[in-house]
């Protein structure tokens, strides 16, 4: 847990004095509690992927290559630090009370490099 706790620090304060990327990136569409901003979802429904292997591979994918859904482009941001990215999905998680451990700088890296576009990024069938 501090552990956790710990990287979550260091990747905010990486972000420059402590700025919230979660407001600075995704709020506006996916709103303060991931509760949904019309016509861009809500995000309760990707708190079971917190916890599978699957699941937490294609939340990286997303944060890095975008996903294309019934309310447009949703875009990547690949162009962000993995600490960054990690701080973000992090975020979510707390957001969604979900389960599952803290995402760590690795776990993002191993995505990287796949020159996905957003129609190749796909949801899990089972998360």
């Amino acid at each position: 847990m501090r552990l956790a706790l710990l990287l979550l620090l260091l990747g905010t304060m990486a972000l420059g004095q402590g700025e919230d990327p979660w407001k600075r990136l995704c709020a506006q569409c996916h709103g303060e509690k991931a509760q949904g901003v019309r016509p861009y979802p809500g995000l309760q429904g990707v708190g079971p992927f917190f916890a599978t292997p699957e699941g937490r591979r294609y939340l990286v994918l997303v944060v890095l290559y975008g996903k294309k859904g019934e309310a447009g482009l949703m875009p990547g941001f690949a162009q962000l630090k993995d600490e960054e990215l990690a701080t973000l999905l992090n975020h979510l998680k707390t957001l969604l009370q979900a389960k599952g451990d803290p995402f760590t700088p690795e776990e993002i890296r191993k995505g990287r490099g796949l020159n996905l576009t957003p129609d190749a990024v796909k949801r899990p069938e089972k998360p």
